[in-house]
């Protein structure tokens, strides 16, 4: 990301201001006894359905129907909008806003809910990322960030920015796996600004400015890691590699040496000891480079990286037979690269933010039987509730 990041990163919070009034502003609307069920797909949805079909999606979701509900979100909302044509996603949502601006006014904690399913519809969508849906998909994105800073602005409680936190977290995850770098940063810098011990958003955005190219704002970022939970592995791994793109080469190898050293299970240990190879062998430490890849591979037997380093740097030190045998030996026992340490660096691992998708899970469970209760009630007189 360049220079631009602080101006863009502030971009949402525009369109939450316009968002939140027109929600906190919004009357109240007749209460529907029995909403309707969504139409079949493909089937045109009249305008004035949306919201009694969106509260039958509500209902389904409040009574535990985890499956169903998201995808009736799914069929009204890619049934209603249409890519292109903005005011068909103007429609569906005022009809969300008043049927959210209802129960809302009965009871503020509905909110947790509703933007949890509609995080589970937007990740469902982004799986199928099929034609013609993507303004869909990025309306839904923004209802459940949205909501979530709403609920946050409105309760003003500590619980209520870690919820709003995590929520950002994941829908920033999923936006890293579909490589939307600049969104994604936006979702991470909104949830460190809602909580500063948010580790998961905080290495979400120190990757984002390592592939970015700028070391020196990804340390800064990972450092503040390291001060929440010391002994990151992961963060201590990525703070060595901008150490050496810095050439700090001192604190980098001190850095890769612990992580060396220790013996908990872990990706990334097997590549701590590539990148000490990798940094004796650029100060010439040959002998040493290949002390450590042997200390390696004897941990590591199955890692191809580690013998290749070796072989090289055998070659170099003159030992081209014995550089050669290994090469040969890996040529026959065809490894595989998939799962490597140096692929777990560089790719988007979901099990980084299923924490934060745990915590969601839970705090949305908790609060659906509020949900029901407020979509069962007479409708509260504006004024009241998110009204205020």
């Amino acid at each position: 990301m360049r220079a631009c990041t602080h101006a863009q990163f502030r971009r949402s919070e525009l369109l939450l201001c316009v968002v939140a009034a027109a929600w906190l502003g919004a009357g109240s609307i007749a209460w529907a006894q029995a909403p309707a069920a969504p139409p079949p797909a493909g089937e045109k949805i009249p305008a004035k359905q949306i919201d009694e079909i969106y509260r039958k999606i509500l209902l389904d979701w409040a009574a535990g129907e985890v499956d169903r509900a998201p995808e009736e979100l799914i069929r009204l909302e890619t049934g209603v909008i249409v890519d292109g044509e903005l005011k068909t996603r103007r429609t569906l949502l005022e009809a969300e806003q008043r049927v959210i601006h209802q129960v809302g006014a009965a009871d503020l904690e509905v909110l947790v809910p509703i933007a949890v399913l509609h995080h589970e519809a937007y990740r469902r969508l982004l799986e199928r990322r099929t034609r013609g849906e993507a303004m869909a998909m990025v309306h839904t994105r923004t209802m459940a960030r949205d909501l979530v800073i709403l609920y946050h602005q409105q309760s003003g409680s500590e619980g209520a920015g870690l919820v709003a936190s995590r929520l950002l977290t994941s829908l920033g995850g999923l936006l890293l796996q579909s490589a939307q770098q600049l969104p994604a940063g936006e979702m991470f810098q909104q949830a460190v600004e809602l909580d500063g011990q948010n580790t998961a958003a905080l290495l979400g955005l120190a990757g984002i400015y390592e592939k970015n190219a700028q070391p020196e704002t990804a340390m800064k970022q990972l450092r503040r890691v390291l001060e929440i939970d010391p002994v990151n592995a992961e963060a201590r791994l990525r703070l060595a590699m901008s150490l050496k793109r810095l050439d700090q080469a001192q604190e980098a190898g001190k850095l890769l040496e612990e992580l060396t050293a220790s013996t908990e299970p872990s990706w990334v240990t097997p590549l701590a000891f590539q990148e000490m190879a990798r940094l004796n062998s650029d100060k010439g430490r040959s002998a040493e480079a290949e002390k450590v890849l042997r200390k390696g591979i004897e941990r590591y037997p199955n890692d191809m990286r580690l013998k290749i380093q070796l072989a090289a740097v055998l070659d170099r030190r003159g030992a081209a037979a014995e550089a050669t045998a290994i090469v040969e030996k890996l040529l026959e026992s065809h490894p595989s690269e998939e799962a490597s340490s140096r692929y777990l660096y560089n790719t988007v691992r979901p099990e980084a933010f299923e924490p934060a998708r745990s915590f969601l899970a839970e705090n949305s469970r908790s609060r659906l039987p509020v949900l029901a209760q407020a979509l069962n009630a007479p409708p509260v007189g504006s004024g009241t509730g998110l009204g205020r």
